[in-house]
């Protein structure tokens, strides 16, 4: 007996028949499309034609502004005294005999650092610094110098800088000027490429040791 095969395979297969779309439904569609487009062009044609000059304009603007603060960034960024050391002309800059130091950080305009001078030591000796925040615009920053006391944030003085070249010229103008001269120019230190500038971190040694000195109970008190 010959077996019957049940491969569908093997079978003709039935091809659906073509539909023919009418020619004024396929005018019709045509018609609709160019419509909506007709449309959007009528009605926002002026907004996206804006659009289309300004946004190369915009980005590069926005390069720009990038560049621009990158190139703050970096004028600014920095550890800044009176004496840099690996400064050959340090004494074209005109520096002030002060014992200031100050330690910038700067990013797209806003300022972030520390200041130290030997007043604050002697005010605050367990402290090295204090910080500082505030915001560049071109060559002047506005800063804050503060810091945590007692669990809250406390600004001690306003500050302003103005910045020339490799030396920034620091004034307080309001809160405690005391711990500040009246006027510092300071120079910014040669950084190792791709180092992250620093603060001094013994700057108040000397006068935490005494603090300290004091604090101890005398030999005679003891026993």
């Amino acid at each position: 007996m010959t077996r019957k095969s049940n491969n569908k395979a093997n079978s003709p297969q039935q091809v659906a028949p073509t539909i023919k779309v009418p020619w004024y439904k396929q005018v019709w569609v045509v018609a609709s499309a160019t419509g909506v487009v007709v449309s959007a062009i009528l009605l926002e044609g002026p907004t996206l034609l804006q659009n289309t000059r300004i946004l190369p304009g915009e980005v590069r603007q926005t390069v720009s502004d990038f560049q621009s603060w990158a190139k703050e960034d970096s004028a600014w960024t920095g550890h800044w005294s009176s004496f840099p050391e690996g400064i050959v002309d340090m004494a074209d800059m005109r520096l002030s005999d002060v014992d200031m130091q100050i330690t910038l950080w700067a990013s797209q305009g806003d300022i972030d650092g520390t200041i130290a001078t030997k007043s604050i030591c002697r005010s605050i000796p367990v402290l090295n610094y204090v910080l500082l925040r505030g915001e560049v615009s071109g060559n002047t920053a506005k800063v804050i110098a503060w810091d945590i006391v007692h669990g809250h944030k406390t600004d001690f003085a306003e500050l302003k800088l103005v910045r020339d070249g490799e030396v920034v010229t620091v004034t307080p103008t309001s809160g405690r000027k005391d711990w500040f001269p009246t006027t510092a120019r300071l120079g910014r230190h040669p950084g190792e490429s791709g180092a992250e500038p620093e603060p001094d971190q013994t700057f108040c040694d000397e006068e935490r040791k005494a603090l300290f000195n004091k604090l101890r109970p005398s030999p005679a008190n003891e026993g």
